[in-house]
């Protein structure tokens, strides 16, 4: 397309002519580097980025081309990619679209973490025979993650919906960059302090090699299998693995398995009791009609004719014991459903949304979403989101009024 002088350019005249000029100069191109950021999208389509020592080129490979290839795309490996760079017109970034990838080495961060693993293994930090199992019914529970992010929303909306009586204690640390290591073993030396903890959970959303890499140090690997308290790894996503999820006593594949796996559905729990009580009750009544069935038997005998007045005297007696044994059965499921109603009951009344539908609110930073505690801290703030049981508003802080009422 030949260019036409006038006294500007649209954003998509401009990207237009760069693609044209890109694929005129390099209709077929070879680029070495360590692949990172690899994601399969459902379309079959291949998205990448290729790296060095000092840049990064986004890439992707079509489903066609994909289809076709020898090397199986990782993170961590070195390729050479060959095929046209072009430009994605719509966000004006420039790209290699690769229809030909070769693996020609594994990338450093890859070399460091297979020789870790292999290290850490063959001192014992990866054996089964190290790892505690999880608590049934864990009622305190520390996090160790970023303040801000989905995984902490994942983990502690996850918990409380599960079973509402689990106390919570957040541990906020950096989950990347050179801060994150050195916070995250402080953090693990701070929950074992925490009296009667019975789980810690250690996780962060998904992220390339170079953002997950906090959690193969091995100093952090060291803490984590050092720490008293049980832990679970919960970093990125189903398809990441770290050093930290080989050595803590569980993994979860999210943050929001790793609520799921740490605490029990306190439905299921009510249902269980409710089923073992039943169980039991049919248990014994089984147990009497057996023996009295046995009873029965004998008074049948000829031979035991002449004591049958002792043994009607027994059965009858049996069948009040069994009455009396009913009867405590029944109570004592009356007891513990009466228990587990007043429970609940006092887990309903500990619910913010409770609290909140008897007319009271709650104040927050419209930008950190920390939570106002005094008119002090409010006074300080543009604006604040009040809360109510049925929605939010947005409102502007004016001036503090001392005083009460």
């Amino acid at each position: 397309m030949p260019f036409v002088e006038k006294d500007f350019l649209t954003v998509s005249d401009l990207n237009a002519q760069v693609r044209l000029l890109l694929e005129e100069s390099f209709p077929e191109v070879a680029v070495l580097g360590e692949i990172s950021n690899f994601k399969k999208h459902t379309s079959g389509h291949l998205y990448f980025t290729l790296k060095d020592a000092a840049s990064q080129l986004r890439a992707v490979c079509f489903r066609g081309d994909a289809e076709t290839l020898d090397t199986t795309p990782e993170d961590g490996i070195k390729v050479i990619a060959t095929g046209r760079l072009t430009v994605y017109e719509p966000y004006g970034q420039y790209q290699l679209v690769a229809h030909s990838i070769r693996k020609v080495g594994v990338g450093e961060l890859e070399i460091a973490f297979r020789a870790l693993c292999e290290k850490l293994e063959k001192e014992g930090l990866f054996a089964p025979e190290h790892k505690q199992s999880l608590p049934a019914f864990p009622f305190r529970i520390a996090v160790i993650t970023s303040r801000t992010g989905a995984a902490i929303r994942d983990i502690v909306s996850t918990l409380k919906r599960r079973w509402p009586c689990v106390d919570i204690f957040v541990f906020p640390v950096h989950v990347q960059g050179v801060q994150a290591a050195p916070e995250i073993i402080r953090a693990l030396e701070l929950v074992q302090q925490v009296e009667d903890l019975d789980l810690v959970v250690l996780g962060r959303g998904g992220g390339s090699l170079e953002d997950l890499w906090a959690f193969n140090e091995e100093a952090v690997a060291r803490a984590v299998y050092a720490c008293s308290v049980r832990v679970i790894s919960a970093v990125g996503h189903e398809t990441d693995f770290t050093i930290t999820d080989f050595v803590a006593d569980v993994r979860a594949a999210t943050p929001t398995m790793a609520g799921e796996i740490a605490v029990p559905l306190i439905t299921e729990v009510g249902a269980k009791l409710d089923a073992m009580t039943e169980q039991l009750v049919q248990s014994m009544q089984n147990r009497i009609e057996l023996r009295s069935g046995r009873l029965r038997e004998l008074l049948r005998s000829y031979a035991l004719g002449r004591v049958r007045g002792r043994i009607e005297g027994a059965m009858q007696a049996l069948d009040f014991s069994m009455e009396k044994l009913q009867r405590g059965a029944r109570e004592a499921v009356e007891k513990r459903s009466t228990a587990l109603a007043r429970e609940l009951t006092r887990l309903e009344a500990l619910d913010p949304r409770a609290i909140l539908a008897r007319g009271f609110a709650v104040c927050s930073d419209m930008v950190s979403d920390a939570i106002v505690r005094s008119a002090a801290a409010g006074a300080q703030l543009k604006d604040m989101r009040v809360t109510f049981h049925d929605g939010a508003l947005r409102t502007e802080v004016k001036e503090r009024i001392d005083g009460k009422g």
